[in-house]
């Protein structure tokens, strides 16, 4: 006759086969790169995200062998610029050849978080960010993210300082991906305009996104305020 132990440690085997034998829902991460439109600079706005490696967990005699799909350190970051070569104040508002950036661009080079918090993006601004931003996701919900973003890369489409920049490049990537309208538009003279500053003090406010780099007032400034004006008034000293 089985007594009361065996039963119970047969449960428990069996609970720990079953724990075992299912795949680990991965966690990762989506991260919002933030420069702020700030005495005289323009800002900037980009998006990156965790990438992977599968591990095999090996099995035992009752249980089968498990892949798992586990965030490593290094990241791949999006962005947008317009085409220097087009890019002067009397293309303000037109459509220019545009530059889509995926970096790391080599395998033997990497991009890591603290990269970007301590050192900034590596091939334009070159100095630490003043913002970032965390969103969690799924690595099904990378994949789907980092396909949308290559698929608007390859599109090509043109850049337009005011119709289409490089928060509107962010922005139309995290509408679709969070399912919500960011209303970030302000005037900047020449129009209404997605800016930098207005995106990220939208995003900070959703529920579910933790800031990793507070900017602090930086992001206060409207662009007519913090670029326009200021690059006026301080002209003799930019």
């Amino acid at each position: 006759m089985i007594n009361r132990k065996t039963i119970i440690l047969n449960v428990v085997i069996a609970i720990a086969v079953i724990t075992v034998a299912l795949p680990v829902i991965a966690q990762s991460s989506v991260y919002v790169v933030y420069y702020a439109t700030s005495k005289g600079k323009t800002g900037h706005m980009g998006i990156a995200m965790d990438n992977y490696s599968v591990w095999v967990k090996e099995g035992s005699e009752v249980t089968e062998s498990v892949f798992d799909t586990v965030a490593n350190a290094e990241l791949t970051y999006y962005d947008l610029w317009p085409d220097e070569d087009y890019f002067n104040i009397a293309n303000t508002g037109r459509n220019i050849p545009a530059v889509y950036y995926k970096l790391p661009v080599a395998s033997q080079e990497s991009l890591t978080l603290n990269k970007l918090y301590y050192e900034g993006i590596p091939h334009k601004e070159y100095y630490p960010v003043d913002g970032l931003l965390r969103i969690n996701a799924s690595w099904q919900q990378n994949l789907w993210l980092r396909e949308m973003l290559d698929s608007l890369a390859d599109a090509k489409k043109d850049f337009n300082a005011i119709k289409f920049n490089c928060a509107d490049f962010v922005k139309l990537a995290l509408e679709k991906f969070l399912k919500v309208t960011l209303k970030s538009k302000e005037f900047v003279g020449l129009g209404w305009s997605t800016t930098p500053n207005k995106l990220y003090r939208k995003l900070k406010s959703l529920p579910g996104v933790t800031v990793l780099k507070n900017a602090g007032s930086k992001d206060a400034g409207s662009f007519l305020e913090q670029r326009v004006f200021y690059k006026v008034f301080h002209r003799n000293n930019i």
